[in-house]
């Protein structure tokens, strides 16, 4: 085999193998973006459910309130994230538990994993998430 056809059996082996990784890897960071947002969603719906826990027993008002403040606190500081409804955060009583359940939807268009989704660029991925919230046998109301 001459040198001149082995530095092109190289150049046509390049051309094949960058844009497979390049794929290979942009794959993976949007699996990256996928996952963070989970995480944030289920932190932001287990600080909502804590927080409701943390409100004055018996009053549903003020409970609700420090839920969805936390739940919409904790998600705006993703701007790739549009919080949904929050549902469950009960009033608390003295002695139970508060069960929450957060929906957020994922925008890919405001991540940098928008140039995965060239023919659908508003992209959207609905994610839903459920957390307990547990009072201190130590307190009284």
């Amino acid at each position: 085999m001459t040198r001149r056809a082995m530095s092109g059996q190289a150049l046509i082996e390049t051309a094949i193998t960058i844009p497979v990784l390049l794929i290979l890897m942009l794959g993976f960071l949007l699996v990256m973006v996928v996952a963070q947002a989970y995480v944030d969603v289920d932190t932001a719906t287990s600080l909502a459910a804590a927080a409701a826990v943390s409100a004055p027993a018996g009053n549903d008002t003020l409970s609700h309130d420090y839920a969805n403040r936390t739940y919409d606190g904790t998600l705006r500081r993703s701007g790739y994230l549009e919080p949904g409804s929050l549902q469950g955060c009960g009033g608390y009583t003295a002695g139970a538990t508060v069960t929450c359940t957060g929906s957020a939807t994922l925008f890919l268009s405001r991540t940098p994993m928008a140039i995965l989704q060239p023919f659908n660029p508003n992209f959207r991925l609905d994610i839903q998430t459920t957390a307990t919230g547990f009072s201190s046998p130590y307190r009284s109301t």
